[in-house]
């Protein structure tokens, strides 16, 4: 029998091939995290290495179950001549997850964005500006008391018929499009409230934030603007333009004044006296775009922005970098349908939360494969496969590499299968959000389950 050591060991370096994930995940730091978190363990097969090791094995599988994880891990070490003397039964890994703290996970994750942030560097700067997207989203989870206490489900849901949900607020970083801050809440929390609660750690000053038209609030502008943050957002759809007004910069780009709301309400996110300390004007600048697609939701788009200087940020720019804001629409639909996170299986708080940062942690993992395969082989970040590199991800990862020059041809072998799979440039093309397959022909379950126990399923002859 090999000693734990060599273990975590060969399972390292066949897992992660990429050499900056090798330093994030190594068992060296995955147990300083643990030691920062103020967390003991025990040397035994499912350390807090092994733990982590696992769960990433778990969230990148099409299975996501427990048993499909365990059974990967102990096949991996098999194939390599480990004589593993750990049970194929996943009570234990689902002990072990238990006990990790979910502080570990989340400083694991921060550490690889912030290193692929610095390995982005000054070029992914939008004149000298790093841009970071906000958006949100919500996942779903099984239905059990435990869950539904945090995560209530909607209040249009019957009780026993709906799943408890949690609502998402993602920052991702514009040029990398990995995921740089999460915030978790539940419904009975705005995605405003959160971005609002976080935002003074999320922005340092000198960046650009762009966002959808649900943020374009005067006091969030005003509170932004103080940061040293500047914006681009759609403006709010309540808010009415006139470019007969203004002072023109160009066209379709002019200057204008907002005031101040005439009324505090309690959901702007400040208290009175905060809301009356805000500035009575504020000076913003207003760009329309009117070449709109056929098919999108609006002819004419209208986008403030506090970047006042039309020499320095040309209107053309500003609306090219609008536009890329849908990319947090796309990265969100990656995370969640192809990498499924749409529907954790947790069944307590502390294991879901873990679950949708070790989701970040292989999503983050797989965006800078995509942005070494594009660096590598001067492609477009944007235009290369997160779903097929998903796919070649989790084929390489099905069978054992022995010895450090056969992983290094099969880690250049990936970068060039990732940087061959380009996506189409298809700028304007409109899908209908339309499904061809039927669905099965089941009545939806109006009622608590319990019921139908005891008056018996009218479907069910």
């Amino acid at each position: 029998m090999v000693s734990l050591s060599h273990w975590r060991r060969a399972l390292n370096q066949h897992l992660l091939l990429e050499p900056l994930v090798q330093e994030v995940l190594s068992h060296e730091n995955i147990e300083a995290c643990c030691r920062q978190a103020g967390h003991r363990w025990r040397e035994t097969f499912w350390s807090p290495v092994t733990t982590v090791l696992t769960f990433l094995l778990q969230v990148l599988s099409a299975e996501k179950t427990l048993r499909a994880a365990v059974s990967s891990l102990l096949a991996q070490l098999n194939t390599q001549g480990q004589n593993v003397v750990c049970s194929s039964d996943p009570s234990a890994y689902c002990q072990a997850r238990r006990r990790l703290p979910g502080q570990v996970v989340e400083s694991l994750n921060g550490n690889l964005a912030e290193q692929m942030t610095a390995l982005v560097g000054p070029e992914g700067r939008w004149h000298g500006h790093p841009v970071k997207i906000v958006d949100g989203s919500c996942v779903s989870m099984p239905d059990t008391p435990e869950l539904q206490k945090v995560f209530p489900q909607p209040e249009a849901q019957k009780p026993g018929c709906g799943f408890p949900v949690a609502r998402l607020v993602a920052l991702f970083d514009w040029a990398s499009g990995a995921i740089l801050r999460l915030a978790i809440g539940n419904l009975l929390v705005s995605e405003l409230a959160l971005f609002r609660k976080n935002r003074p750690e999320w922005l340092p000053p000198n960046d650009v934030l762009v966002a959808d038209r649900y943020y374009c609030a005067y006091g969030d502008l005003v509170q932004l603007q103080r940061q040293g943050v500047f914006v681009i957002f759609r403006q709010h759809q309540r808010r009415k333009t006139d470019f007969r007004k203004g002072q023109r910069l160009g066209p379709d780009d002019q200057l204008v004044t907002w005031r101040r709301p005439g009324q505090w309400i309690p959901s702007c996110g400040l208290t009175r006296e905060e809301f009356e300390a805000l500035p009575e004007q504020l000076t913003i600048r207003q760009i329309r775009i009117t070449e709109v697609p056929k098919g999108f939701r609006s002819r004419i788009i209208v986008v403030v922005t506090t970047l006042l200087d039309p020499v320095r940020y040309p209107a053309e720019e500003i609306r090219a970098l609008f536009r890329d804001r849908w990319m947090a629409e796309l990265n969100l639909r990656s995370l969640k349908t192809h990498l499924g996170m749409d529907v954790l299986h947790g069944e307590n708080p502390d294991v879901v939360g873990k679950e949708i940062l070790l989701h970040l942690l292989a999503y983050n993992l797989i965006r800078l494969l995509m942005w070494r395969a594009a660096r590598r082989y001067a492609k477009n970040l944007h235009r290369l496969s997160f779903t097929g590199t998903l796919h070649r991800l989790r084929r390489m990862m099905s069978f054992g590499v022995e010895g450090r020059r056969s992983r290094t041809i099969l880690y250049e072998t990936l970068l060039q299968w990732i940087a061959n799979d380009e996506v189409p440039y298809r700028p304007n093309r409109l899908e209908p959000r339309r499904k061809k397959r039927r669905p099965k022909e089941y009545s939806l379950l109006n009622k608590p389950r319990s019921w139908y126990r005891r008056h018996g399923d009218p479907d069910v002859r």
